[in-house]
């Protein structure tokens, strides 16, 4: 099963079309958003990929959530208040925007998978038997360049893309 991961969106939108598509072509079941999608706008494109459960947490910058709430439950999908606890697969997962908790919790060793954005730099760890995932900026502002990461569940296989 592969669930696409991805953060800090902050309304590119030539980028999130770009992340749609890969999502689309590597058949995603899950898309795992790490927030600062910014606004309903950016948020609707993500209903685009039709076989994939949407789960997404509030960032730092969202704006209007009354609405960025309403289009995405509209297509079926889920947006969270900072932290997001879960489970997919089997596997254990928190996902929060900002990093100020991830010690805490890597240490806590409660979860298989720990999601995390707002930094816009990519981190890809496993710390004792949890895999840290921080995709990157999906924009191209900080880095210089879009990201995002398709992980294999079954196997925590990741597969890194440039958008």
């Amino acid at each position: 099963m592969k669930i696409g991961i991805i953060s800090d969106t902050h309304d590119h939108h030539a980028n999130v079309l770009k992340a749609v598509e890969i999502f689309k072509n590597e058949n995603v079941q899950y898309i795992l958003h790490a927030g600062d999608i910014v606004s309903q706008y950016t948020a609707k494109a993500f209903g685009d990929v039709n076989n994939a459960k949407f789960i997404a947490i509030f960032g730092n910058n969202d704006g209007e959530k009354f609405m960025l709430k309403n289009i995405i439950e509209g297509f079926g999908g889920e947006i969270h208040q900072d932290p997001y606890h879960g489970q997919i697969a089997g596997k254990k997962i928190f996902m929060t925007h900002k990093p100020s908790v991830l010690d805490e919790v890597i240490a806590s060793g409660k979860y298989d998978i720990i999601v995390y954005g707002h930094t816009h730099f990519r981190d890809i760890r496993t710390v004792g038997k949890t895999l840290i995932i921080n995709p990157g900026e999906s924009t191209d502002w900080v880095c210089r360049k879009g990201n995002l990461v398709i992980l294999d569940i079954d196997s925590l296989k990741i597969t890194e893309f440039e958008l």
